[in-house]
């Protein structure tokens, strides 16, 4: 099945059948799409994003560009890339996630923004998100139940149950490329197998993403002569920073990619890694 079909054709048989995954970039909407009785049925496509209007109009756009997009699907998530998220302990009350993101400047008490909260995003821990509120607004009145997660969330649960087995310290360093915009989400695991820190940098250069990946590591009191990078998302990116990242780190890897995902077809491996991961950790 070709990704210029589906959209242009507006429609897939028993779409109750099929699973949609959305991520919201900057400038892109990226969707995915596949069968949940069918392997190899996977196909990826995005949707450019109108800088000119505000996120929600530009999302609307581009929804109702695609009419595939507005099939009764089975199950719809959407992952949502900000760098306003905060990892924090787990239960913390809306009131309380609120004060917390607006202590840590990360929301300024406008109505426009909505904090949401992942749940148990990784063993004690919750994930604190904003989320406009328009973009909101227009998923929950175009699909039907979307299931809502910040990109960092997904991450952050696919990545800490890898980690489980075995005393190494690892960091997991997934490269986006959005457009122009680069950006470098990382998750330290520990040597006792819990989180250590998690964020998200933007990179203008690849030297950016080195800088940010060994200090991230570092900083997470990770040895860089035993304890392991791995490296997933752009894989023009990754080919370039994982020859610079050997120079000062002993054990630099590409993430194996989970053999689960790629039984859904070949397109696995050119979308979105979020996206991919997504139906693995539930």
């Amino acid at each position: 099945m070709e990704s210029p079909a589906i959209i242009s054709n507006g429609s897939i048989e028993q779409p109750r059948l099929w699973r949609l995954a959305l991520q919201l970039d900057k400038d892109a909407l990226q969707a995915v799409v596949w069968s949940t009785v069918e392997e190899a049925t996977l196909v990826h496509f995005s949707l450019p994003l109108d800088p000119t209007l505000p996120q929600a109009k530009a999302l609307e756009e581009a929804v109702y560009a695609a009419p595939v997009l507005l099939s009764d699907f089975g199950s719809v998530d959407v992952v949502v890339r900000t760098n306003a998220y905060m990892p924090v302990p787990q239960g913390l009350d809306e009131d309380t996630g609120e004060a917390v993101m607006e202590y840590a400047c990360l929301r300024s008490g406008a109505n426009d923004v909505l904090v949401k909260a992942d749940r148990a995003a990784a063993p004690g821990m919750d994930v604190l998100w904003n989320l406009d509120a328009g973009v909101s607004r227009f998923l929950a009145r175009t699909f039907r139940n979307p299931d809502m997660h910040c990109h960092a969330s997904v991450l952050l649960r696919y990545f800490s149950r890898k980690s489980v087995l075995g005393n190494s310290g690892k960091t997991y360093a997934h490269l986006h490329r959005s457009g122009s915009s680069r950006d470098v989400d990382i998750v330290v695991i520990g040597n006792d197998g819990s989180p250590a820190i998690v964020t998200t940098h933007r990179c203008t250069t690849d030297e950016d993403a080195l800088y940010h990946i060994l200090g991230t590591a570092v900083q997470a009191g990770l040895d860089l002569r035993s304890d392991e990078i791995l490296l997933c998302g752009s894989a023009t990116d990754r080919d370039a920073i994982m020859p610079l990242l050997r120079r000062y780190a002993a054990c630099v890897m590409p993430v194996i990619f989970p053999s689960a995902a790629f039984r859904n077809g070949r397109e696995a491996l050119t979308a979105p890694f979020p996206l991919v991961i997504l139906p693995l950790c539930e």
